[in-house]
């Protein structure tokens, strides 16, 4: 349970963080990219053993690095769109909705049985993710954006799927676990140091002063710290068999939205309707009957 409250801790900090990157006109995509490479750091610096290049090349877990390593930058950057030319509570939903994604793969491929209990508290887990969020502001969106929180919906989901079938699958011990976190981190970086690169030299949407603005690597460090811990002990959490990975994503991403709601509440005065405070009483309810 211990590493299950530091994976929430973790990803809900990560959220202030992103909160904080608005209010200081931090740049997402550099700061993101910043953030991979520290990651990398960090967990080489709390890795029990040496990064043995020859046991990273030789191990199981290798091919899943490169995609979830595209989808890490990828759905960073699809969320931040939804978020600009939509709106952040559709962002939020798509995001948090996956969660049956997950779900759905430890029922089927890795044989795990959900009670009657179980299955309706995932059931409204799904409806208190959508009153958690849901805001009162009205709007029309343009049906040409609507590809964007489909794609955040199932790429969110199968972050959390990758995750859970190489821990399943491939992870045989806590120097894996950390180990292809990193790898998986330094993939990321390299992918997103292509698009900046591209962003530099041939599209000249940014420029080398734009990119290496001081908040831009602030910003990076404090987000790469704590990312890495959050899959670190994600991976922690999952190897505990405390519960079942069935029941662990529904409250890793309710807990998530519960928290952020109460964080933005207490830190940055953002208003609770009536519709949102029904949501998170749902989501607690939803984790008990999803833990009992």
């Amino acid at each position: 349970m211990f590493f299950i409250i530091l994976t929430i801790l973790f990803s809900v900090f990560l959220l202030i963080v992103f909160k904080l990157f608005q209010k200081y006109t931090v740049n997402t995509f550099v700061a993101i990219v910043i953030n991979y490479i520290t990651a990398v750091i960090t967990g080489i610096l709390f890795l029990n053993t040496n990064y043995n290049f020859n046991t990273v090349f030789n191990s199981n877990w290798l091919a899943m690095c490169v995609p979830l390593g595209f989808l890490f930058v990828s759905i960073f950057y699809l969320i931040s769109q939804t978020a600009q030319r939509i709106s952040i509570s559709t962002a939020s939903i798509a995001n948090k909705m996956s969660v049956a994604m997950p779900v759905l793969f430890s029922v089927i491929f890795l044989n795990q049985h959900l009670s009657f209990l179980k299955i309706m508290g995932i059931g409204l887990a799904l409806v208190a993710v959508y009153f958690a969020t849901k805001t009162p502001k009205i709007q029309k969106t343009n049906t040409n954006l609507l590809w964007l929180p489909i794609a955040v919906f199932i790429g969110s989901g199968l972050i959390d799927i990758s995750i859970n079938a190489t821990n399943a699958y491939y992870i045989k011990s806590p120097n894996d676990s950390a180990l292809f976190s990193i790898t998986t981190f330094l993939t990321a970086f390299c992918i997103g140091s292509l698009v900046i690169m591209y962003q530099l030299f041939i599209s000249k949407q940014q420029t080398v002063t734009t990119i290496f603005k001081l908040k831009n690597i602030v910003g990076g460090i404090v987000l790469g710290i704590p990312n890495y811990f959050s899959i670190y002990f994600m991976f922690k959490a999952l190897d505990a068999n405390v519960l079942s990975s069935a029941q662990l994503f529904p409250i890793f991403n309710l807990s998530n939205v519960v928290l952020s709601a109460i964080v933005a509440w207490l830190m940055f005065k953002e208003k609770l309707s009536t519709v949102n405070i029904i949501g998170i009483a749902l989501a607690v309810l939803s984790i008990v009957l999803i833990s009992y």
